[in-house]
């Protein structure tokens, strides 16, 4: 674990962040060995009512912070000799993430709701009760790096969650830890064996938190009400094709719920039909071959600069998580309050709504999202 000089004060504060699972077990660990004062917290966030019950008194527990995953951080904790605070940041959580994808969805967007729970809640609301208790820092199990106030890529770049971090700022990196971003996963459960932890072998989910998996549509179709009515499905010539029963139930890209759609050749025959743009404004949802989805340019808003930028920079983006960082030339506009991006080679579904990360070379240099 690299933890630079300035941070190496002997028993100084540190919360971390602790969910029940195994990386932030670990982190909690590492630290706990080197000697610093740990606490650690574990939030408990916003979650649906339950449908199968039939009232609005009983909600679904979500899977990150359900009684199972409180149990097991309390047993961390407890091994840990650590002292464990459980927080109820339901209220911002709502606020801040559900209600920002939901609103997202019903303007024809894809969200990202983890990259804003973490400037929100996890690095904005709990940072601050951190300083509360005393500390000087904030600790979590994330796969990312933090090197001279730098943020970078993890060493396991099969895990690593940099993408989800563009948005913290300057000030905040200062005063954030990642103990587990020098370890790749099987090293980090090795370590938890060694530690005498029992999350070692503990499965980890990748789903949002608060949606059940598989039940998107689900929950879009209790909260995202604005665009639950029938509308058009047409090519890219406005011919009629076919009825949605929502435009929000679509997503750039999207095969599912074309049932039935053919798009004919051009040299004869029928291809598999697509979701290439969504008109909220006009509920309808247009379709088009997988062709039509390559693009090579794009505009991008709400911008966060981790380094300082020229007008016109080449560098590597990332246009969801898990997408290869490809080449690209990136240009200033309207003062850095937006900027335009070309692609060295087209890339598929680039998606109104997603985070789009810069890098150069395992550096994150800023983010922002796809316009």
């Amino acid at each position: 674990m690299i933890i630079e000089k300035k941070r190496r004060t002997k028993n100084s504060r540190i919360v971390v962040a602790i969910s029940g699972g195994v990386d932030s077990s670990v982190a909690a660990a590492l630290l706990k060995k080197k000697n610093y004062d740990v606490i650690g917290i574990f939030l408990k966030f916003w979650s649906p009512y339950a449908k199968a019950t039939g009232d609005k008194t009983t909600r679904r527990e979500n899977i990150c912070c359900n009684q199972e995953a409180l149990l097991s951080a309390r047993q961390v904790a407890a091994k840990l000799k650590i002292p464990f605070y459980v927080l109820d940041v339901s209220k911002e959580f709502k606020e801040e993430v559900v209600d920002y994808y939901i609103r997202e969805y019903e303007n024809g967007r894809t969200p990202n709701p983890c990259v804003v729970c973490n400037k929100k809640i996890k690095f904005g609301w709990l940072m601050e009760k951190a300083k509360e208790l005393g500390a000087k820092y904030l600790a979590t199990g994330h796969y990312a790096r933090i090197k001279n106030n730098k943020l970078l890529k993890a060493k396991d770049k099969k895990k690593d969650q940099t993408y989800f971090l563009w948005q913290l700022s300057q000030d905040q990196l200062k005063h954030i830890l990642f103990p587990i971003g020098d370890y790749t996963k099987q090293e980090v459960r090795a370590l938890a064996k060694k530690f005498g932890l029992h999350v070692a072998e503990k499965r980890e989910s990748q789903d949002i938190c608060f949606i059940e998996k598989g039940k998107n549509n689900d929950f879009l179709a209790h909260y995202a009400r604005k665009l639950l009515k029938p509308g058009k499905i047409v090519d890219s010539k406005g011919k009629l094709l076919g009825i949605h029963k929502g435009s929000v139930f679509y997503t750039l890209g999207q095969r599912h719920g074309l049932t039935g759609i053919q798009l004919k050749r051009q040299t004869g025959g029928f291809e598999p039909a697509y979701v290439i743009k969504l008109e909220p404004g006009k509920n309808r949802v247009i379709i088009g071959s997988k062709r039509d989805l390559y693009n090579n340019k794009l505009e991008v808003k709400n911008i966060n600069l981790l380094s300082k930028w020229p007008t016109v920079l080449a560098c590597q983006a990332s246009i969801r998580y898990g997408h290869p960082a490809e080449s690209c030339r990136i240009t200033k506009l309207l003062n850095c309050r937006q900027i335009k991006v070309v692609f060295d080679k087209p890339q598929c579904a680039i998606t109104p709504g997603q985070s789009i990360v810069f890098y150069k070379g395992n550096e994150v240099i800023g983010g922002g999202i796809i316009k």
